[in-house]
């Protein structure tokens, strides 16, 4: 009698396991979209003083159709100053809300997702990521990674304007010209100019030499404080850094020595500056 209450135990007790085998075996997983792949502009080389439009565009599956794909949003950064997460900055960090889908085919569909970016955004490896939502909730992601260029630019006024002057005479206050930073990096100046002539002139024009310049300081002696301008390119240390907030700017000062013997005439000639690294 006890050895057949024994088996029936185990029969019982092999059921129960077969029935929860069953039960777990049909659980439902929940289907998320998936970001295949994703591909940005690379380089990015940015424009002077003014903006790029740069891409990043994901190639996105859903299982359920692509159609299922709601939104799609991206974050555009640098890495080495910010996280993905942070506010927006034009120098490091950029977000596109809704990027825009093509028509899709199946459970295929791309994304196009642009960004704006200003001229002073960081020289350095940025990385872009492309999220995709879907009607359930289920949001994924997939990223890479882009170079954007340093970009060396500057832009000067363009007239310095040394107005009448009696022959013999110096310029008795400096005429500023203010140069802007339109590039991402700190800059130097090349400087380099032409004679300053008339066509009608039959006595003399006025030396490159004779035009002057100080970088750094107002109101200094034409003589003792100021450079010659030449006709060859001359480095010069200006020390212009990047724009963060404001646009960066900073003026230069010139001066002029006016021949003794000159005619009465307009006399034009031309300056040039070339923005470099700084060093």
């Amino acid at each position: 009698m006890g050895y057949k209450k024994i088996i029936l135990i185990v029969l019982i007790m092999a059921v129960c396991l077969a029935y929860l085998f069953i039960r777990t075996g049909v659980l439902a997983q929940p289907e998320f979209p998936g970001v295949l792949s994703v591909v940005a502009t690379d380089p990015v080389d940015l424009n002077a003083c003014s903006t790029v439009v740069i891409w990043c565009n994901a190639t996105i599956n859903d299982s359920t159709g692509w159609t299922d794909i709601v939104n799609v949003n991206a974050t555009l950064w640098d890495d080495s100053k910010v996280d993905e997460f942070d506010s927006d900055d034009n120098s490091n960090h950029y977000t596109n809300l809704s990027c825009g889908l093509n028509s899709g085919s199946g459970s295929i569909v791309q994304a196009n997702c642009t960004f704006t970016v200003q001229y002073y955004a960081n020289p350095a490896e940025w990385t872009c990521i492309v999220y995709a939502n879907d009607t359930g909730g289920n949001s994924t992601s997939n990223s890479t990674n882009l170079t954007v260029n340093s970009l060396i630019a500057l832009n000067a006024e363009s007239t310095i304007d040394f107005q009448t002057l009696s022959p013999g005479a110096t310029s008795p206050d400096d005429v500023n010209n203010t140069v802007t930073n339109c590039g991402n990096v700190p800059i130097d100046l090349n400087l380099s100019g032409t004679n300053l002539t008339n066509v009608s002139a039959t006595v003399t024009n006025i030396s490159v030499g004779n035009v002057k310049y100080n970088l750094t300081d107002y109101a200094q002696d034409y003589t003792a404080n100021m450079s010659s301008l030449n006709s060859s390119s001359t480095y010069t240390d200006f020390s212009l850094v990047k724009r963060t907030n404001g646009v960066s700017t900073n003026k230069t000062y010139w001066k002029i020595g006016i021949p003794s013997v000159i005619e009465d005439l307009v006399y034009t000639g031309t300056i040039t500056f070339i923005a470099v690294t700084d060093i």
